[in-house]
C-alpha cells in the first residue's frame, strides 16, 4: 500500500496543480471540518471524496481501503465513550440509558449521550482525515518540501521530515520482504510458530531496518551532502480556474450551511 500512495502522489490528474493551490484548499476544508456540525461535516466528507476519486482519479478500491483502515480504528474507541460504569441505577442515569447489565456489584450501560458524542467524533474524524488522505494522495512528498521551503520553514524540520518519510518506506519495505520470506517458509501455520515468527519479525525488522537507514545515509553523504536537501521540480505547474472556482464555490455552500444550521437547530 505504502507504494500505490507515493505512485499515486505523482500519477493523479491534479499533478499539474500547483501544490499550494492544493493545500490551501485541503486547509480550508480540514479547519471547516474542525468546526461545523455533522451534516457539514457529512458534506466534507463526501465532497472531499469527489475530489479524491473523480478529480484526482485515484482507484477507488485503494481510497475505500484506506479509509476503513481510519473506520476500524474509530469502531475500537467507540465503546470507550458510549459504554459507562456506575455502582447505581439513578433517574437520571436510566434515562440515559440504552440498557444496562450487572457486572461486579454495579451497571454496565450503554450512554445514549455517550453514544452521540462517539458517532460525532467519529464524523469529524472521518471528515478531517479526508482532508488529510487528499494531500497525501495528490501532494508528493517533495512539493510539500519545497512549498515549506517557500513559506520560510526551518530547513531543520524539513530535512527530519524527509528523513523520517524515508524511514516509514524503508520500513515497511522491509517488515514486506520479511513477512514474505517467513510465508514461503510456513512460518504462520500454526498459532506456536506464528507467535515466533512474529517474535523474529520484530527482531529482524529493527536490526534491517536500521542499516538500510544507516546505508541510506552513507549514500546521501557520498552525493556531496552539504546539510541542506535541494529540489528539482520537472513538473510545470499550472494554476487552475476551474477547480479553483469550484472550491470557492463548494466552501461558501458548506458556511452558509452551516450558518443555516445553527440558526435554526
Amino acid at each position: 500500500m505504502h507504494i500505490h500512495i507515493d505512485t499515486l502522489a505523482y500519477r493523479n490528474r491534479l499533478r499539474h496543480l500547483p501544490p499550494a493551490q492544493k493545500l490551501c484548499f485541503a486547509i480550508v476544508m480540514l479547519l471547516l471540518a474542525l468546526v461545523t456540525h455533522y451534516p457539514i461535516q457529512l458534506a466534507i466528507l463526501g465532497w472531499m471524496s469527489v475530489w479524491i476519486v473523480f478529480h484526482a482519479g485515484i482507484p477507488y478500491r485503494i481510497y475505500t481501503a484506506m479509509m476503513l483502515g481510519v473506520m476500524t480504528f474509530l469502531i475500537t474507541g467507540i465503546p470507550a465513550l458510549a459504554i459507562e460504569y456506575t455502582s447505581s441505577i439513578s433517574p437520571d442515569i436510566r434515562a440515559d440509558s440504552w440498557g444496562q447489565i450487572g457486572v461486579w456489584g454495579g451497571q454496565l450501560y450503554l450512554s445514549r449521550q455517550g453514544t452521540f458524542q462517539a458517532l460525532a467524533v467519529s464524523i469529524r474524524s472521518l471528515a478531517s482525515t479526508s482532508t488529510l488522505f487528499f494531500i497525501i494522495l495528490t501532494i508528493p512528498a517533495i512539493d510539500l518540501a519545497t512549498l515549506c521551503q517557500k513559506i520560510g520553514c526551518p530547513p531543520i524540520l524539513i530535512e527530519l521530515s524527509l528523513l523520517v518519510y524515508r524511514f516509514i518506506f524503508l520500513l515497511a519495505d522491509t517488515a514486506q520482504k520479511i513477512v514474505t520470506a517467513q510465508v514461503s517458509r510456513g512460518g504462520y501455520r500454526t498459532h506456536r510458530i506464528r507467535i515466533n515468527s512474529l517474535n523474529l519479525l520484530v527482531r529482524q525488522l529493527i536490526q534491517r531496518t536500521a542499516s538500510r537507514y544507516q546505508q541510506s545515509i552513507l549514500s546521501i553523504n557520498a552525493r556531496g551532502f552539504n546539510g541542506e536537501f535541494r529540489f528539482w521540480q520537472p513538473v510545470a505547474d499550472r494554476y487552475s480556474w476551474r477547480y479553483a472556482t469550484e472550491s470557492i464555490v463548494g466552501c461558501s455552500i458548506l458556511i452558509i450551511g452551516e450558518i443555516l444550521y445553527r440558526s435554526y437547530v
